[in-house]
């Protein structure tokens, strides 16, 4: 079976993946070449194998509409959770985006360009924004997990972004992007060559290039998101959600009762511009001046040299560059300042009361004067390959040595120095109660000179790699030879952080100072991780019906744990038209060198605010600290935990695949997933919630402004228990020949059966399917779906694309009751049904001759937006959740295809 030359093309289109529909339903027979699949080490005819591969071709990504591979990754069925751009405003994404397949997050997926493994950060997830799509020919997922063939970051699966291969063929692409209402426009520039036939000249030799830009895109513009402050109705009632800081402007000083008094509210009888009354206390409404989603530059290259050394044996250089930067501005800077009653500003205290008795006060302040903090997140990444592969007698061979290297760097603005900031403040120059814009010229020119503007903290990851493996025929067996692959990889990732003085709180004039509004003591480290893993497969056609197949895998992380892991599966034929097909298997994912080495320090706020509750109150007495007054954000501290166990997985799939004719192909694929050991940190809300039952989740702070020790919660990762995940892929396409052109029809989607998981070793499961769980914070969507026709007319095709996913049960927010006149009547807690939501895309194509094609289309045909969501943890942004929603809204584009 493996060396087979020829296969019926209706057979593959009965077998193939997602893009098979593009195969044209009259051809009768192509050659084909033995390939390499990913999910399997064996070289093979390109046909269905016993794993589930969800291919998207050329052609396909063309007809998505997708400008970048994070829109192209985040558009497919399978793919759920991980880390999206917009994480990037205030919710410690840094810029990157992750691939995610069936909710299992990014650093259980792994990320393969052209089969080899991608350098991800600190040995985690990898940042996808480095692939530029437009030198992509096709993407692979196999939604499988594939610990036992690839290694153990495997877990969920695997996603393998191909390039052209022995491709003389150039591209140039010009594209424009550009929402109907304000921000956001992308445009982008591609360009693509290759020279020299590999067969005929002995070398091939592949260039792309591509760069593209977006502008921002500001919370205040769109409705949905212009204002913490919602009000909406439920249940013939009508409510106020309200998601405010106390950290206010002017500032609001902390009572010994636990209460705040603002001098603006007491001289004027309400609250100052762009706050609320919560119960008496005046709250700033920050999220109305946000960014809603981030600019972005991205430069990309590639190059790929292939030479001939001989006719069995074939040499390789491959290489990539990749530059990001991404830009992300929250609100002012917030803080506490600790005033003198006796100083130069005793007056404005006085106003609301304070007794010069009890020394000085605490006030929570926001600068609005110096603008907004803004982070510039910059990732820089390269990685070069050397290679052989070919065969040698009856072995088939493939070899390669690489090194990548991706640099993070975060550069800010917006803050000042703390302590220098609060001697600023103390000397009577700069007043935290006066409203934005009455400062002084002489204030603002001296807190400028103290800004920490530029390099803030950064960090180097390297990956170095060999690989090796060799496959061959064995014996025959009624259905053609058995086959036989062995290889052995080995990888050395490393990491060094390099944080800058501010960072490690050794900045300012005298070097003992850091941002104004957190304690940063960033602790410099740096870690290595070695590993090897050695593997076999086996695959036996036993008859021209049934084929089964095993594989082993090893892996030894040095001073970590080691696994002996291996997966059994079957592929079933008993026609021509319909495949049954099925595995089980075993994984094995080692910690990331962050998860393990990274030391315990600061790691900005909570979320959203939290008042502290008497088993807080009791925590905080037993670690010499205090809580703070009132609901508001508490610190946040991470590290490494070098005690941490790996995660061991078991995984099972069962599918199938039916073509009764050449019009119509559909497939789907079982799959189930469960997870010991869970990595991962207890969600705020549940553990603010419950804190006694985390008792050792929590740890103290020191602010250096005020002196003061106050509680903070601990995220570090942790075991956390177990997780079991389990669904459905499908896939039906159908093709017809209408009066006036060929119509094809393509559906993919994915339901999710269960979600579970836990938060402790034996503790109450908690579930995430269809419901954003205070206990987890994310949603598991029970469907999700994209249904795709194109309708080709001549030189023409047009394109209707519907995007779908299910709805949920939203976060459970408190919320004040509102009367008839919009006054607060009570508070209370509600949970909205998120309703299923559908978009529309639209694009036609005209090709003008072969060389020259003209795309334009909208997104979004109509306007829809996205839901009210009263989510308050993650990104600054509220109202809706970017994590599963865009706020672009309808977007127009175009591109310009030139081939030559």
């Amino acid at each position: 079976m493996f060396r087979r030359t020829k296969v019926n093309a209706g057979v593959l289109a009965a077998l193939g993946a997602m893009s098979i529909a593009s195969a044209p339903a009259q051809a009768q027979q192509q050659t084909l070449e033995r390939v390499e699949i990913t999910g399997s080490s064996i070289k093979r005819v390109a046909a269905e194998g016993a794993l589930p591969v969800q291919t998207v071709s050329k052609s396909e990504i063309a007809r998505s509409g997708a400008t970048s591979v994070v829109e192209l990754i985040q558009k497919l069925p399978a793919m759920q959770g991980g880390i999206t751009e917009g994480d990037a405003i205030g919710g410690g994404g840094g810029g990157a985006a992750e691939a995610s397949i069936h909710n299992l997050n990014g650093d259980r997926t792994l990320v393969l360009l052209n089969g080899r493994r991608i350098v991800g950060e600190a040995g985690g997830s990898v940042d996808i924004n480095m692939l530029p799509l437009s030198a992509i020919e096709r993407v692979e997922v196999l939604t499988d997990g594939a610990s036992a063939i690839y290694g153990s970051d495997a877990v969920a699966g695997v996603v393998n972004f191909i390039t052209a291969q022995n491709s003389q063929a150039g591209g140039l692409e010009l594209s424009l992007t550009k929402p109907q209402k304000a921000g956001a426009k992308e445009r982008g520039f591609a360009l693509s060559k290759g020279f020299g036939d590999l067969d005929k000249d002995g070398v091939n030799v592949l260039m792309a290039a591509s760069f593209d830009r977006r502008d921002s895109l500001y919370a205040s513009q769109r409705d949905f998101s212009k204002s913490g402050i919602i009000k909406f109705g439920l249940s013939g009632k009508n409510y106020l959600f309200f998601n405010g800081s106390p950290r206010s402007i002017p500032g609001n000083v902390n009572m010994p009762d636990g209460t705040y008094g603002n001098p603006y509210e007491a001289a004027n009888g309400v609250c100052p511009p762009s706050h609320v009354d919560v119960e008496g206390d005046c709250y700033f409404d920050y999220a109305s001046t946000v960014m809603g989603f981030p600019t972005r530059d991205r430069t990309n290259l590639m190059a790929n040299l292939a030479i001939k050394a001989n006719p069995d044996t074939t040499l390789h250089l491959d290489t990539y560059y990749s530059k990001t930067r991404t830009r992300a501005s929250i609100a002012a800077v917030p803080g506490e300042l600790s005033i003198d009653p006796n100083g130069p500003l005793g007056s404005y205290l006085s106003q609301v009361g304070w007794n010069p008795a009890d020394g000085n006060a605490t006030v929570s302040y926001r600068a609005m004067d110096l603008g907004g903090r803004t982070a510039i997140y910059k990732r820089e990444s390269y990685g070069f390959w050397f290679g052989a592969d070919g065969r040698i007698a009856d072995w088939d061979y493939k070899a390669s040595v690489g090194y990548q290297k991706t640099h993070y760097r975060e550069f800010n603005q917006g803050y000042p120095f703390g302590i220098a900031f609060n001697d600023l403040m103390a000397s009577g120059l700069w007043n935290p109660f006066v409203l934005p814009g009455n400062q002084s010229p002489a204030a603002i020119a001296a807190a400028k000179s103290i800004l920490t503007d530029g390099y803030y903290d950064g960090e180097i990851s390297t990956l170095k790699s060999v690989d090796a493996k060799v496959s061959r025929d064995l014996f025959q067996l009624g259905g053609g030879a058995a086959a036989l692959a062995v290889g052995l990889n080995y990888n050395e990732d490393a990491v060094s952080s390099q944080p800058s003085a501010t960072a490690m709180g050794l900045g300012g004039p005298n070097g003992d100072d850091s941002r104004f509004g957190d304690a940063s003591a960033a602790i410099p480290y740096s870690a290595t991780r070695k590993s090897m893993g050695l593997f076999t497969e086996l695959v036996a056609p036993v008859t021209k019906a049934l084929e089964l197949s095993a594989a082993m895998r090893y892996d030894d992380y040095k001073n970590i744990d080691s696994a002996l892991n291996g997966k059994l599966s079957f592929r079933y034929q008993p026609m021509r038209s319909l495949l049954v097909r099925g595995s089980v298997g075993t994984g094995f994912r080692a910690p990331t060198l962050r998860q393990l080495y990274r030391p315990l320090q600061t790691f900005g706020v909570t979320a959203k605010p939290y008042t502290c509750t008497q088993e807080m109150l009791d925590i905080a007495t037993s670690l010499g600290a205090e809580c703070r007054i009132g609901n508001v954000q508490y610190d946040v501290k991470t590290g490494g935990v070098p005690s941490i166990q790996p995660e061991k997985s078991k995984q099972a799939s069962l599918g199938l695949r039916f073509e009764p004719n050449d019009q119509l192909s559909m497939g789907a694929d079982l799959w189930w997933v469960g997870i010991k050991d869970t990595f991962g940190s207890v969600d705020e809300p549940e553990a603010f919630g419950n804190a006694a039952k985390y008792a050792n989740l929590w740890t103290t702070y020191n602010d250096p402004v005020t002196g003061k020790t106050y509680l903070a919660y601990n995220s570090s990762t942790t075991n956390l228990g177990k997780q079991f995940v389990s669904g459905i892929d499908f896939d039906i396409v159908g093709r017809n020949e209408t009066p006036i052109g060929p119509l094809q029809t393509q559906l993919r989607a994915t339901y999710i059966l269960r979600e579970a998981r836990q938060l402790l070793t034996g503790g109450t499961y908690y579930s995430t399917l269809a419901d954003n769980n205070p206990s987890v914070g994310e949603v598991a969507f029970r469907w999700k779906g994209t249904l795709g026709n194109t309708l080709r007319m001549g030189n023409w095709a047009h394109t209707l694309n519907l995007n779908f996913q299910s709805g949920y049960q939203d976060f459970p927010a408190e919320v004040y009751e509102l009367d008839a006149s919009g006054a607060i009547v009570a508070a209370d807690t509600v949970r909205l049904k998120i309703k299923s939501y559908y978009t529309v895309d639209w694009q036609t194509a005209f090709s003008f001759n072969k060389a020259l094609t003209l795309t334009v289309g909208v997104k979004n045909l109509f306007d829809k937006d996205p839901p009210l969501s009263l989510r308050s943890d993650g990104a600054h942004m509220l109202g809706f959740d970017y994590r599963y929603y865009s706020p672009l809204g309808r977007t127009w584009q175009a591109k310009l295809n030139l081939s030559f």
